[in-house]
């Protein structure tokens, strides 16, 4: 069998040389490591963006991918470094709510506020003591270079979580705003824009109402009805067959809403940039309202 996939989500960026040092160091440890990059572009000490990002997509990987995850604001200060092992992947992070979006979905109850949480028998996190298996030196301003790449390095090697450092039973919960539901409307905010301009909200595609006619409004626009795709050529997406929503009926600036491949609300601009057209971004409130026939 071939390693396991390391697979890198940060906030390191490309210009820089932090996220090739990644690799440099976790290949001298394992030359045989296969790498994937999810993204070095998460928003700079953004830890909630980094956490939807990881919990959205890390099932596009294999079960036994290894992730090593460095959005790390506190690096040096005494948030903990901890290895979280789930039943698809293992995750070496820095323990500031950055694994939020992979153990909400193990919690029953995901709480409302910042704060500890319990992880499920289904799961086991340990923290990361052993300075064995780290690289020294040890920076304080560059743990995922000294700390975390290299105990995931020697995961791949088959070193055992339990030789990382102590089990511990908790870990810290930083919560995604919620969409608030009400008769005939739902509230969320924006919680994501990508490179395209396409602003992704935390209203799930499964809430939106179906076979009823919608008004999506953001800043003072309203999208009357939902796309199917970016370039929907039967309005961009108001074809009644599919929506029940009226043809005639389209936002003036050319904005379009949709389900995006994330699982969740989408407001964009076919071929441009809809963060551009709003001037606006994370945290945006954006509405769902549903409309009279």
């Amino acid at each position: 069998m071939s390693d396991p996939l390391l697979v890198f989500t940060t906030d390191l960026g490309l210009s820089d040389a932090y996220a090739g040092v990644l690799k440099g160091v976790a290949a001298i440890i394992n030359p045989s490591l296969r790498f994937v990059d999810l993204t070095h572009q998460i928003q700079p000490q953004n830890v909630s963006q980094g956490s939807f990002l990881l919990g959205a997509n890390y099932r596009f990987f294999p079960s036994d991918a290894i992730h090593v995850a460095v959005v790390d604001p506190g690096v040096g200060t005494s948030r903990r470094p901890v290895l979280l092992s789930t039943p698809w992947g293992r995750f070496v992070a820095p323990d500031n709510g950055l694994l939020s979006g992979i153990i909400k979905e193990y919690i029953d109850a995901p709480p409302l506020t910042a704060g500890m949480v319990k992880p499920p028998p289904e799961i086991t996190v340990v923290q990361l003591t052993n300075p064995e298996y780290w690289r020294h030196p040890v920076s304080d301003t560059f743990h995922g270079r000294d700390i975390f790449t290299p105990v995931a390095a020697h995961l791949s090697l088959g070193v055992l979580p339990k030789d990382m450092g102590e089990a511990i039973d908790n870990l810290f919960y930083l919560p995604s705003p919620q969409p608030k539901y009400q008769e005939g409307r739902i509230t969320g905010q924006i919680i994501y824009q990508d490179v395209y301009g396409n602003l992704v909200s935390n209203i799930p595609a499964e809430a939106l109402p179906r076979g009823t006619p919608v008004q999506v409004s953001i800043k003072g626009q309203r999208i009357n009805g939902l796309s199917r795709t970016f370039n929907d050529p039967d309005r961009t997406g108001n074809d009644p067959a599919r929506s029940g929503n009226d043809p005639d009926e389209s936002s003036a600036s050319g904005l379009i809403a949709l389900a995006g491949s994330h699982g969740y609300l989408e407001v964009a601009s076919p071929n441009t940039s809809a963060a551009r057209i709003l001037d606006a971004g994370e945290g945006e409130a954006i509405e769902v309202r549903t409309l009279s026939i």
